[in-house]
């Protein structure tokens, strides 16, 4: 019963912070976002992306900037983009922002095909690029 306790406190604290980053995510102009409370009392803030006319590292850009958080990108062998953003609040470190890019949807052309080879096409892509990547 007392794990639940701090549980509830958690997830109340996370609350009222989420409340307060809505509001400063209209007050500011940033780009909605998918947010999700664990019971842990953590945020997730992820970047839609699944439209074309959605911009997710854009998203994750400008909150990871309102929020003076440091992006990290990592590509995908499948030629994916995930950015990971955690951010503090009060002096804790309280969530992440999150994106994952898919090359077919927002690569520089409209093409499909991005600059680490992705064809939506081939999804299977080269094999031998494959392995010299995995090695």
């Amino acid at each position: 019963m007392t794990e639940s306790i701090y549980t509830y406190r958690w997830q109340t604290d996370a609350h009222r912070v989420l409340g307060e980053l809505i509001r400063e995510g209209h007050d500011n102009g940033l780009p909605p976002l998918m947010w999700t409370l664990a019971t842990t009392g953590a945020l997730t803030g992820e970047a839609p992306g699944l439209a074309p006319d959605e911009d997710p590292h854009a998203a994750v850009t400008a909150w990871a900037s309102h929020l003076g958080a440091t992006v990290a990108e990592n590509r995908r062998n499948d030629g994916r983009m995930s950015l990971y953003a955690p951010f503090d609040r009060d002096g804790k470190r309280c969530g992440a922002l999150r994106a994952e890019i898919y090359p077919e949807l927002h690569d520089e052309d409209g093409s499909g095909a991005d600059s680490a080879g992705w064809d939506p096409d081939d999804p299977y892509g080269d094999v031998e690029r494959y392995e010299q990547d995995a090695r």
